[in-house]
């Protein structure tokens, strides 16, 4: 009869265990049999420990006290489990100090509870106290050293060990993966298969994949997926997005997402993050949005990490309408708008080309960590408006935040494109003078594009050959040379151009731009030269295509495109455009295109720029004084600029642009750059 009741009793406290039901009801049910079965306290605090607070373990331990003259070891032992995992070691330790008889496990739990609050050194001298040790004191030590960053104490302490299990070697395997030792990890697991030290288990797997990721090595890592599946471990949903993170990582994104729709797990969001960060990552940013709507199809529900993955690539695809979106969608579900969103928000923002959007979001950001800042300031450098910019950087001062070369960067690129010359050089000097900061090449690539802009070519010459510390790079010379274009200078892109051929001869850039600057100085045959020279080496230029939003979906344009589905309407409009330029006097400049062909290809090369067609495009698919956002991967040629400028005024439509290097926001005739780009 006593058996069948403390059956009884054990039932309904796994019942209050799954149903949350709270530390009231359980303490009840734990009185009703303390004094016949000590154990199932012990039973109720394990099961609970994680969940239970502080003072719901206070109250159930003041309860056990006065129930009987000598507390149970037993249930001592998780009553100290389960401060120790609460954070409250001082409870703890004081309960520990009292215990009588304290068995390994009483010191085991202590030993544990301070090492996960990383106190080794306390840790350290319980352990070395310890009269008795078993496998799991061990490896608490080795797990807790791993987790400090001590890898030499991890090691020391794994190889004094008597006797070791398969958690003494995942601790140790852990330690290397965490710690930036990705091989040494991979060996430790290969030294666990060949020696037969113990059937590896889902946490070797855990602990293994992730170093695996790190080295980029898909044939282990085809080699560890075919070995879990041979032991018939479940591939649960951490072992799933473990597998998921090691396929993208290791550049096999398709077995990835084969992976994730066969796997029994797919509905865990965990699992799905990899995948979506994976395709980001390899700028596949449209099939990145297709995941997501398979995600919503399959009801898997989104967290912060999906939110932020895909805001970065709606930032990089410049898809305002979706953005926009995905914000009241973390909005209506409740995630909570952390720093890591709201500086990944005006990232996006910023891109989309709405910075007003992005103040707005960084106005009520409840933390501002030097992220945001940085992400601000470069919003509004893109956006050509240094002054703000520089104000903003003030303020980040005022407000004591700590701020690095990563700030600095994108003052001198806002005063950059601002034509804010003094106060950029002014800011450059300070990076020693007074930040105590070494300049580097981004820095001295940003004065050299300050100096280029405002027409000081001789300027940036001298910075380069005198004043640099290290050594140019492609994007310096590029920065040089395509300032010489848009100021005619020919000796200078000359100098600038040779050095950037040295520096990267297939790269196209180099070739287009000396050809368009002997083209405009009437130097016909030295054109020419350069064209064969590039024809000869076998390099191409890279193609041109814009991006536009339209409807929730992305239209991708390409230059001289003959595949997008609606051409002909786009074709039309294109006609419709130029008959009404001919009014105004507009004639394309034909000199920008590279070819040797005859002046009417030339017209139609020009004609057909992919920001053209995607203007076009937008004219043709959305409601009469809606805002047309295009994004471009090129620098936007002089022609298009003209030609957007012209078609805001006539359709009196406002455009924004964003090619490689900053925004253009036509309005009424004009370009917020002021010809300054």
């Amino acid at each position: 009869m006593v058996l069948i009741c403390h059956y009884l009793f054990n039932a309904r406290i796994s019942c209050l265990r799954v149903s949350n039901a709270s530390t009231e009801n359980l303490t009840r049910s734990a009185t009703l049999v303390v004094e016949d079965r000590p154990q199932a306290i012990s039973f109720l605090l394990q099961a609970r420990s994680k969940r239970y607070g502080v003072e719901d373990a206070k109250q159930l331990h003041s309860y056990i006290v006065k129930s009987g003259p000598s507390p149970n070891i037993y249930y001592l032992n998780s009553l100290i489990r389960v401060y120790a995992a609460n954070g409250d070691l001082d409870d703890a330790r004081k309960l520990f100090d009292g215990v009588p008889h304290r068995d390994v496990v009483s010191w085991t739990t202590l030993v544990d509870g301070y090492a996960k609050l990383g106190k080794m050194d306390v840790a350290k001298e319980l352990f070395d106290s310890m009269r008795e040790r078993n496998v799991v004191s061990w490896n608490v030590m080795i797990s807790g050293y791993g987790k400090q960053g001590n890898i030499q104490a991890a090691r020391e302490m794994f190889n004094k060990m008597p006797e070791r299990d398969i958690a003494s070697w995942n601790s140790l395997i852990s330690c290397f993966t965490r710690n930036g030792l990705p091989e040494e990890a991979f060996k430790m697991f290969q030294q666990v298969l060949t020696e037969a030290l113990g059937m590896p288990n889902k946490v070797s797997f855990l602990s293994v994949l992730p170093a695996i990721a790190e080295l980029g090595c898909v044939r282990r890592g085809r080699c560890v997926h075919s070995f879990i599946l041979r032991t018939g471990i479940e591939v649960d949903g951490l072992l799933s997005s473990a597998l998921v993170d090691m396929y993208c990582k290791c550049d096999w994104l398709d077995q990835a997402f084969r992976l994730l729709k066969t796997n029994p797990s797919q509905d865990n969001v965990a699992s799905w993050n990899p995948l979506l960060a994976g395709l980001v990552r390899h700028k596949r940013f449209e099939e990145a949005l297709d995941v997501f709507r398979t995600m919503q199809l399959e009801y898997v529900e989104p967290d912060s990490v999906t939110i932020i993955t895909l805001i970065a690539a709606v930032g990089r695809l410049g898809a305002l309408g979706l953005g926009k979106w995905l914000h009241s969608y973390a909005i209506r579900k409740k995630i909570r708008v952390n720093a890591t969103l709201a500086s990944a928000l005006v990232d996006m923002y910023s891109k989309c080309g709405c910075v007003e959007l992005a103040l707005q979001v960084f106005a009520i950001a409840e933390e501002r960590p030097i992220e945001l800042w940085n992400a601000m300031i470069t919003g509004l450098a893109i956006h050509g408006r240094g002054k703000d910019a520089i104000k903003l950087f003030s303020q980040m001062r005022a407000a004591n935040s700590a701020f690095n070369e990563v700030t600095i960067a994108s003052i001198l690129n806002a005063c950059s494109h601002s034509g804010l010359v003094d106060e950029g050089l002014s800011f450059f000097a300070a990076m020693e003078d007074i930040y105590k900061m070494t300049p580097k090449i981004q820095h001295y690539g940003c004065i050299v594009d300050l100096l280029s802009r405002a027409g000081q070519l001789e300027e940036a010459k001298t910075f380069i050959c005198s004043k640099m510390l290290l050594k140019p790079d492609a994007v310096i010379w590029k920065s040089l040379l395509g300032a010489c274009k848009t100021h005619g200078n020919v000796e200078i892109g000359e100098f600038a151009a040779r050095h950037l051929i040295e520096l990267c001869p297939d790269d196209s850039s180099a070739y287009v731009l000396l050809s368009s600057i002997y083209d405009s100085a009437g130097q016909l045959s030295d054109a020419v030269a350069i064209r064969k020279m590039m024809s000869d080496g076998g390099v191409s230029k890279e193609p041109g295509f814009s991006l536009i939003e339209s409807g929730g979906e992305v239209h991708v344009f390409l230059v001289g495109d003959r595949s997008h589905p609606r051409l002909e309407e786009v074709n039309t409009m294109l006609c419709e455009i130029s008959k009404k330029f001919e009014s105004v006097g507009y004639a394309p400049e034909r000199q920008l295109v590279l070819f040797d062909i005859d002046d009417d290809e030339k017209e139609f090369a020009i004609s057909h720029h992919s920001e053209k067609l995607a203007v076009a495009f937008g004219l043709c698919d959305t409601a009469k004084g809606t805002r047309l956002h295009i994004v471009k991967n090129l620098r936007m040629c002089s022609d298009c600029h003209v030609f957007m400028k012209l078609v805001c005024k006539i359709y009196d439509r406002e455009i924004t642009v964003r090619d490689m290097r900053r925004f253009h926001h036509f309005k009424s005739g004009r370009c917020s750059c002021m010809d300054y780009w």
